[in-house]
């Protein structure tokens, strides 16, 4: 694995690490990522979609909160290990669950041997691990 990008953000010292996986998973992943130390400068963020499914584990709390893109009034809180489905649109979630992450980007396609269901069922969704893979899944 090679390491693609570190670097300080204004608001502080923080560490973004993206590696790409080795021989056995790069058909599926195309990266594993992580943050360490974000302190965000605005307590909100747009995702912009990309299409992929994106495992998401937040290792400073239990949760991670999403908003609902057309009214930032409305939210739902999930545990801290989500499945980000494939996106049509962008989405906006909560900066203050960002401060230490680990994540896997997968392929298109690529985590359909991982995933109970199709993936297409996961589409503009985010679903906690545990309800997608029970409790064993965290």
């Amino acid at each position: 694995m090679t390491e693609v990008e570190r670097r300080s953000v204004p608001t502080g010292t923080a560490s973004f690490r993206a590696r790409a996986p080795g021989p056995a998973l790069a058909e599926f992943v195309e990266l594993f990522w992580s943050w360490d130390g974000y302190a965000p400068p605005r307590g909100m963020e747009r995702r912009l979609p990309t299409g992929t499914l994106e495992l998401v584990v937040n290792l400073r709390a239990d949760r991670l909160r999403v908003y609902d893109p057309d009214d930032t009034g409305r939210a739902r809180t999930l545990s801290g290990s989500v499945v980000s489905g494939p996106h049509s649109g962008h989405f906006v979630i909560d900066t203050a669950c960002q401060a230490s992450m680990v994540g896997v980007h997968f392929r298109p396609g690529g985590a359909r041997p991982f995933l109970p269901l199709p993936a297409d069922r996961l589409r503009d969704l985010h679903v906690s691990v545990p309800a997608l893979w029970g409790r064993g899944g965290r």
